[in-house]
């Protein structure tokens, strides 16, 4: 079978306007991939990703805007798609499609429908041929719902996962030969994730499209790829399939990349699935299900997650209403309350109201209707909401919508000048704050030069510098690699425990169950759901009326009570490797 995309030792540097050149971004990268076939590409935040795919589509170097004289210096090697050269023309034959890891930067057009349509027009089909293939893309990623409306629905109206719906639907509505995906996922909800997957792995067997996918999620990448690249530093430093792949856990955890739960249990026991580490719960229950009988009914687990001893509301809300201004009702009576010192998770799919919730806590949203106290103040008062900002901190789902400034350590600087902080103390906690989120060696950089993980760290230090009583963050570890996950939580941790109130929008169950005190979920904009992560996780019931999934740990658990209803309930990878014992 010939190669679909092939790579022969490239590098390549970005241009910079100063007079010491940029390190080099990739390093010598070879690569093939097979026609029809799913390769992956995972690996931590700045590895080069993003850059590489944008190379495959002759993005670079031919946007840059080099000479031949200044080429050389930027870019050396070759690259081939379906046996052509890729050129600055290679984008424009369509016979590559590329979904950009931020979906607002590929919008172009002012409806849902024109969007859509946009790349079948360029391509001359006729009206009757892109209708229906415009619906077909909006049925295979789940929105079929906005049809009606697709001719007036601007994109900037929709929820940060359905904008990432709609901008892979753009390209599956055009069917191209190679179909490249830069972290496709990142802003879905767990059931979006396995439902836009399995229509991209639907539109490779039924077209032979070949796909090429960039994720962090380790789960993704195992059940859909036939192969999977570690980029490090520019480097490729694996390619394997996925069992092979999640063998390597010395090379992996030096890179800092992302393992699924039941391979980091297999890492930590010792017990495999025919040697190599399970990557479905299927293989998980066969690995441990011997070693797992032998735990006691009356073993009690250690709870991985800090305590709330005093339940001190810092926030109050009651009957709360929010409609937007098209008329859509967001929140439809929500009543609950917030207490001083938890990190409290805001779950639901994508559209459920969540976002919009910490949106009023943070006096960004005006309340339709109820009332929401915060620190005993009023947000219905317009004065209390316009001071809101200096107790409650708010880290937006897309880092651009808050960064601003021309240097990294300027962008953490900002709001500790607004908030009078002294020279000295502020030039402290810009480093100390930029080191946790490892982003001190760019701290001379201009923002945009950074990837769309390092912006999103970047936003998250802005905001946690300044130390507010109450801090919202929405989605914080969307597209980052292990490493910087846990980097970003044991920040949040450590405000946590100086008595900061942490909220936590996200979509990642494995953070809930490692982190989070206490759970509230929304579904279709009401209140479904408030309690411990171990009450969600055991009811089943409930994760399928909020459209919730287990992670799969606690996933294994449930599958374990079917053959003894008295399992003790092991919900995290700590907890599961401490009951088990090393093999």
């Amino acid at each position: 079978m010939s190669d679909a995309i092939c790579t022969a030792d490239v590098w390549w540097r970005y241009p910079t306007f100063s007079d010491s050149p940029n390190p080099w971004t990739l390093r010598g990268v070879t690569l093939q991939v097979e026609q029809g076939e799913c390769f992956g590409i995972t690996g931590p935040s700045g590895a080069g990703k993003t850059t590489l795919c944008r190379m495959l589509l002759g993005i670079l170097p031919y946007s840059a805007r080099l000479t031949n004289e200044q080429l050389p210096g930027h870019f050396r090697g070759s690259v081939t798609a379906l046996d052509q050269a890729v050129s600055a023309g290679t984008a424009l034959t369509r016979q590559i499609g590329m979904v950009l890891q931020d979906p607002e930067n590929q919008f172009l057009r002012m409806s849902l429908l024109h969007e859509l349509a946009l790349g079948l027009q360029l391509q001359g089909f006729c009206n009757d041929e892109i209708e229906q293939r415009a619906y077909n893309a909006l049925r295979w990623v789940g929105l079929e719902h906005l049809w009606q409306g697709a001719s007036y629905i601007h994109p900037a109206d929709l929820s940060g996962g359905q904008k990432q719906r709609i901008a892979i639907a753009a390209f599956l509505a055009m069917r191209p030969r190679i179909l490249i995906l830069d972290e496709p996922t990142s802003d879905l909800d767990p059931l979006g994730k396995r439902e836009v997957i399995q229509t991209i792995a639907q539109l490779r067997h039924d077209y032979s499209t070949t796909v090429l996918l960039v994720e962090q999620d380790p789960e993704i990448l195992a059940a859909f790829c036939d192969r999977i690249a570690l980029l490090h530093r520019g480097r490729i430093a694996l390619v394997a399939p996925p069992h092979a792949f999640y063998t390597n856990r010395a090379m992996l955890e030096a890179c800092g990349a992302s393992a699924g739960e039941l391979t980091r249990i297999c890492w930590h026991t010792g017990y495999s699935y025919e040697s190599h580490p399970p990557l479905t719960l299927d293989e998980g229950e066969t690995a441990f299900a011997q070693a797992a009988q032998s735990i006691s009914a009356s073993y009690v687990p250690e709870c991985d997650r800090p305590s709330v001893s005093l339940r001190e509301p810092v926030v109050q809300a009651e009957q709360v209403c929010y409609r937007y201004e098209d008329g859509t009702v967001a929140l439809k009576g929500i009543s609950t309350e917030v207490y001083r010192g938890e990190m409290l998770a805001l779950l639901g799919p994508n559209g459920s109201g969540k976002t919009t919730f910490a949106k009023v806590l943070a006096g960004i949203y005006r309340l339709s209707g109820g009332n929401v106290q915060v620190l005993g103040q009023d947000l219905r008062l317009k004065r209390v909401r316009s001071q809101i900002v200096r107790s409650v901190g708010y880290v937006f789902q897309n880092p651009d919508h808050q960064l601003f400034c021309r240097k990294v350590s300027d962008e953490v600087e900002y709001g500790l000048k607004n908030l009078g902080f002294p020279s000295k103390a502020r030039q402290q906690l810009v480093r100390q704050t930029l080191e946790a989120v490892d982003l001190i060696d760019y701290a001379n950089e201009d923002p945009l030069f950074l990837s769309k993980g390092q912006r999103q760290r970047l936003a998250v230090a802005a905001v946690l510098a300044m130390g507010p009583d109450i801090l919202i963050v929405d989605e914080p570890t969307t597209g980052q690699d292990y490493r910087s996950i846990t980097a970003i939580m044991r920040l949040l941790c450590n405000l946590q425990q100086q008595g900061k109130t942490i909220l936590v929008i996200t979509h990642d169950m494995t953070l809930v169950v490692e982190y989070c005190q206490r759970v509230i979920a929304f579904c279709d904009g009401l209140l479904t759901f408030s309690g411990t992560p171990q009450e969600l996780f055991q009811n089943q019931d409930m994760l399928q009326r909020t459209g919730l999934h287990s992670p799969a740990a606690a996933a294994l658990t449930a599958r374990m009570r079917i053959q003894r209803e008295d399992f003790p309930s092991l919900l995290t990878v700590e907890q599961w490797s401490k009951a088990l014992g090393t093999k």
